[in-house]
């Protein structure tokens, strides 16, 4: 098939090459708008200890105290991944997590460790107002827990997760950026329409 049959083939379906540009647009311009209506928050967990050993010969805590804490880092981002203690969060702030899935619940926040002692907490609040609310809520579970922890431990030495650094951001979207490329996405596709619809009717 040459060029100028494949330009005749879109020339007679032209509207299905212009209905599918308009829709994406249209659809990628309803969720830019919606997304930028959201917001973003980051917490920082710091990992330390309660107390310190006050002596001053050489402390063999202190040689395996960046690798506990480590540990203790994985704990932590662990139980930000569990469902129950996402509800238990959920439920401090004032928040309903009825009909989320356990897959939802386990996902509601993104824990990175940035260090062995320094934990990203990373979750999407609908307003400033809720993202206190909830990094208050996170606080106050990862601390329950930790004192539980601490109950059984033989000295007091024991870990304390301190929350710091709560910044929350409003998504902002660049439109034009957003508009051009789904105007070229629908162009795309548009054009794969065309040449199945002009295929179709003349197997017909």
């Amino acid at each position: 098939m040459e060029l100028k049959e494949y330009c005749e083939i879109l020339k007679k379906n032209i509207s299905v090459v212009i209905y599918a540009a308009v829709i994406t647009v249209i659809a990628v311009y309803a969720w830019s708008v919606k997304q930028s209506e959201t917001y973003s928050t980051s917490l920082l967990l710091n990992i330390g200890r309660i107390e310190t050993q006050s002596t001053a010969d050489y402390r063999f805590d202190q040689f395996y105290r960046i690798q506990a804490d480590d540990k203790f880092s994985d704990t932590v981002s662990e139980w930000l991944k569990m469902p129950g203690v996402v509800q238990e969060i959920s439920g401090k702030a004032g928040l309903k997590s009825d009909g989320k899935s356990l897959r939802q619940l386990a996902k509601t926040f993104n824990a990175d460790k940035m260090s062995s002692q320094i934990i990203e907490v990373r979750f999407s609040p609908a307003s400033p107002e809720e993202a206190e609310k909830i990094s208050g809520a996170i606080a106050s579970v990862i601390s329950e827990k930790t004192k539980a922890l601490n109950a059984d431990a033989r000295d007091p030495n024991w870990f304390k997760a301190d929350p710091s650094n709560l910044i929350t951001a409003k998504n902002v979207q660049d439109l034009r950026i957003n508009l051009s490329v789904a105007a070229l996405v629908g162009l795309v596709f548009g054009i794969f329409f065309a040449f199945v619809k002009h295929y179709i009717s003349e197997e017909k």
